[in-house]
């Protein structure tokens, strides 16, 4: 394996696809990882390899595009499996080719491999607004979102989550090397400390068969290390598996597998999503450790602002080891609403949710996660939804009244809520007034309960002040309502 140097260490294949070199690109993209991750899909002229969560099924959608899966083989957890064994959620890798269309493709083979299985090892906290919760599996920092990730097993939610639960966990890392989940699975509700746990990432520290990786101890004395051929190096990304001492924080290791993946030189084109994990400039950035310049980019939307931390698709060509990004999607989720569905055109891919007597609009694209938490049907897409369905939805706003979709969820009626930038307010505290968001117009009255970012109630002062500074500076918001009212019950601040 080449040496990484000291600006782009090394990355999990099961994270995203790594660049190692400019010079070693024409012949090799070796899959390693570090402290972030995300997903990368490389686009050659013979082939088409695709790494990212799954987004939907009838076939496999990731990164937008439709795999038919029909001939394909795959590989579940290093052991062979079949579609059925897959999650929406799950990161995957996929290999095979894509039609001209861009949207469609056929896959050869399927690869799934969770990034860490073990306990929950520290208490469950939740955020102020009560959307993620945080807690640590193998001295790695995870965080949960109540929407955006994916829950599997019997009584498993993001209301049950605990300490000791034994879970799986897929997702992509950020900028500070949290693991942020898109799918997380409950493994055993109380965790038995002889049960073998996993964990991926770099060997450092090393000294004779013991090392680190992340912020665990490894002890591989007693491991089968035939999977790798030059024996253990720092620097190089594995896969270990063993049994975990938390009152050490260590492994004993029974296997260290290497995780590295070849690619042909014809790999020209690539698609990654994932967080930005350095920024400089629009020029010069990395998502997921690979350097992307975007100066010449076409934004989606196109008042998408690049910073640290955000999530995004990246599309392009890779040359000299930076990928030139002619299209840069945002990833964003800032955008919410949870109401039922009043029209859908599964053909054109849009629907109209009604909110406060206007109808808000959602473009639904093939990037868009599906999930049905209804009626828990693995196979499902965007034509099994119908009318007078309740959804949750998040995304980025690309008008006053419309939404692109990053995920739509089914499920049973719930709290009716819009959530997105103020544009307009008039009132006051004292008197009520209006709030307007997405193009609906939200009345308020004294009965109201308005809460700032840390869920404090808001003081009369502090209502009339953010009421006069939203026509010069939009806030984001999120307002509870009641079915059919255009009465807000609750507004929080963002």
């Amino acid at each position: 394996m080449s040496t990484p140097d000291n600006r782009n260490r090394t990355y999990g294949w099961k994270n995203y696809w790594r660049v190692i070199t400019p010079a070693a690109l024409a012949g090799l993209i070796v899959a390693c990882s570090g402290g972030a991750g995300g997903s990368l899909a490389g686009i050659g002229g013979s082939g088409f390899i695709s790494s990212g969560s799954i987004s939907s099924f009838g076939s496999i959608f990731v990164n937008g595009v439709e795999f038919n899966t029909d001939s394909a083989t795959f590989d579940v957890e290093d052991a062979s499996g079949s579609q059925q064994d897959l999650s929406v959620g799950m990161v995957v890798q996929i290999s095979g080719s894509i039609n001209p269309d861009g949207l469609t493709g056929t896959a050869t083979s399927v690869r799934y491999g969770d990034q860490l299985e073990g306990p929950v090892e520290s208490p469950v906290t939740q955020n102020a607004d009560a959307t993620e919760k945080t807690f640590d599996v193998l001295g790695t920092t995870v965080i949960v979102d109540s929407t955006n990730t994916v829950f599997k097993g019997t009584g498993f939610s993001f209301d049950t989550i605990e300490l000791n639960d034994g879970v799986e966990v897929s997702g992509h890392y950020d900028q500070i090397g949290t693991l942020r989940a898109t799918y997380i699975e409950l493994k055993a509700a109380d965790f038995d400390l002889a049960s073998t746990v996993e964990i991926e990432g770099d060997i450092s520290s090393l000294s004779g068969t013991r090392f680190n990786i992340r912020n665990v101890i490894i002890d591989a004395s007693a491991a089968n290390l035939s999977d790798l051929s030059n024996g253990l190096q720092n620097g190089v990304y594995v896969e270990v598996k063993g049994i975990y001492d938390p009152d050490t924080l260590s492994i004993t290791a029974t296997e260290v597998e290497a995780e590295d993946i070849e690619l042909s030189d014809s790999a020209d084109e690539v698609s990654i999503e994932g967080y930005i994990t350095r920024y400089a400039s629009d020029s010069d950035f990395d998502i997921n450790g690979i350097t992307v310049d975007a100066s010449a980019a076409a934004f989606e939307p196109t008042t998408l602002v690049l910073s640290l931390g955000i999530k995004v698709e990246a599309e392009g060509a890779i040359t000299n080891g930076v990928l030139n990004a002619t299209d840069i999607e945002s990833r964003d989720s800032s955008a919410k609403i949870s109401a039922a569905i009043t029209s859908i055109d599964t053909v054109a891919g849009n629907m109209t949710l009604s909110v406060a007597s206007t109808v808000v609009n959602v473009v639904v694209t093939s990037s868009t996660s599906i999930e049905d938490d209804r009626d828990d049907l693995e196979t499902f897409n965007f034509s099994n939804l119908t009318s007078n369905d309740f959804v949750e939805i998040v995304g980025f706003e690309t008008d006053t009244d419309t939404i692109t979709a990053t995920k739509i969820q089914r499920s049973e009626p719930a709290d009716f809520a819009l959530q997105g930038f103020a544009m307009t307010a008039t009132g006051s505290a004292a008197s009520g007034g209006t709030i307007t968001v997405l193009g609906a117009t939200f009345n308020f009255n004294t009965d109201t309960e308005f809460s700032n970012t840390d869920e404090n109630l808001m003081t009369a002062g502090d209502i009339n002040d953010l009421l006069s500074g939203i026509a010069s500076a939009p806030v984001l918001v999120n307002i509870e309502h009641m079915e059919g009212s255009d009465i807000a019950v609750k507004i929080d601040l963002e």
